[in-house]
């Protein structure tokens, strides 16, 4: 029986979907999946030099039967299928040695942006972490190229960085450790219903896969390979966030890390890898657009978080924020006397701004604006 060349495509996902590498060797070798199965099995076994695991289960006509019914289902349901040779297929995943061979895609959003941040962390998320994720999506909002943000969906510091780029009217793709059938978690099926509305969703698992291990650290690779950069915001010792930044750095991705307090569980990780040089330190949030060399804002852009800013401070805050800008550098004594407050109340609001990176300071100590 003949099918059309995205069965086959998917026939070959689902046989190799834990075996990306050699899958990606296989395909390289012809210009289009179909002609994989006019293979005998011995000219299989030779090429894939296996024990004919991966051979037999290609000859098997259930596997095209199977691959031709998930075919029919994506296309009832507007699931895109996008194989790695085609145009649509994200240039910088496939760029990575173990990059799928099939990615299952519901969105609007191209997969293909200019510049894409992932930025990812732990599903125990702090009111720190969370604050600090939606001021740096928030930073990133205001160039005038603006990178999509691509995360996994989680708990956490992942959803919070999809709602946060929605509502900045951002493109935001989610990468899922299931099938495009089972939306994982599950209470955030309405999140990604939203953000297939208004950005993309994405896996290469086939319809029925379930939530593993595995499947955690292959979403996990995903996210990491479709990105210009990482950034890390919060995470344990070990977790899901750090091995997708280490996995980007092994496909020589940017990788940022928010520090956190020594001691403070939520930030061992992110500390580490910036101790062993692994991650450039985020010290505001700006720290992204400059580590990537994207400096196209414009004053409006400016001036509107400035103005969103202000009007979401007290009266301390908007006297130091007024100070700050009419002059390009202020000292402390005199912020405290501009403000009329009380010092230990200034020096209160002046270490907020200066951890949430909207003021620092210069090599002489006088606090600088930085939005």
């Amino acid at each position: 029986m003949e099918y059309d060349e995205t069965v086959y495509a998917c026939a070959i996902n689902r046989v190799f979907n834990y075996n990306c590498r050699d899958a990606r060797m296989l395909t390289d070798r012809f210009s289009s999946p179909g002609e994989i199965f006019e293979l005998t099995g011995r000219e299989l076994r030779g090429l894939l030099q296996d024990d004919g695991h991966y051979s037999d289960a290609l000859a098997d006509p259930r596997t095209l039967k199977a691959a031709d019914e998930e075919v029919r289902w994506a296309r009832a349901g507007g699931v895109g299928i996008i194989y790695i040779r085609d145009k649509e297929y994200p240039r910088r995943l496939r760029e990575c040695p173990d990059a799928p061979v099939v990615l299952f895609y519901k969105g609007t959003c191209s997969l293909n942006p200019s510049r894409a941040v992932a930025v990812v962390g732990t599903r125990k998320a702090t009111p720190y972490g969370l604050r600090q994720c939606r001021q740096i999506i928030a930073d990133l909002a205001a160039l005038r190229d603006r990178p999509a943000v691509i995360s996994g969906l989680a708990y956490g510091i992942d959803i919070t960085a999809h709602l946060a780029a929605l509502e900045h009217g951002m493109d935001t793709i989610a990468v899922l450790p299931t099938g495009m059938d089972s939306i994982y978690p599950p209470p955030h099926r309405g999140h990604a219903a939203r953000i297939a509305r208004a950005g993309a969703v994405v896996t290469d698992f086939p319809k029925g896969s379930s939530p593993m291990a595995v499947t955690f650290l292959r979403r996990n690779r995903i996210i990491a390979g479709m990105s210009d950069a990482v950034v890390l915001v919060e995470s344990a010792e070990k977790g899901g966030g750090l091995i997708t930044a280490r996995t980007a750095l092994s496909y020589s991705r940017e990788v940022l890390a928010l520090p956190g307090r020594v001691g403070d569980r939520w930030s061992e990780g992110c500390n580490r890898l910036i101790e062993s040089n692994g991650a450039a330190l985020i010290s505001s949030p700006g720290s992204v657009a400059a580590a990537m060399g994207w400096t196209d804002r414009s004053s409006g852009d400016r001036n509107d978080i400035f103005q969103k800013l202000f009007e979401e401070s007290d009266y301390i805050q908007r006297n130091i924020l007024l100070t700050l800008s009419a002059d390009s550098a202020v000292e402390r004594n005199e912020l405290i006397r501009k403000s009329g407050a009380d010092p230990a109340l200034v020096l209160d609001r002046l270490t907020r701004m200066e951890l949430d990176g909207f003021i620092g300071s210069d090599i002489f100590g006088r606090y600088i604006l930085k939005v």
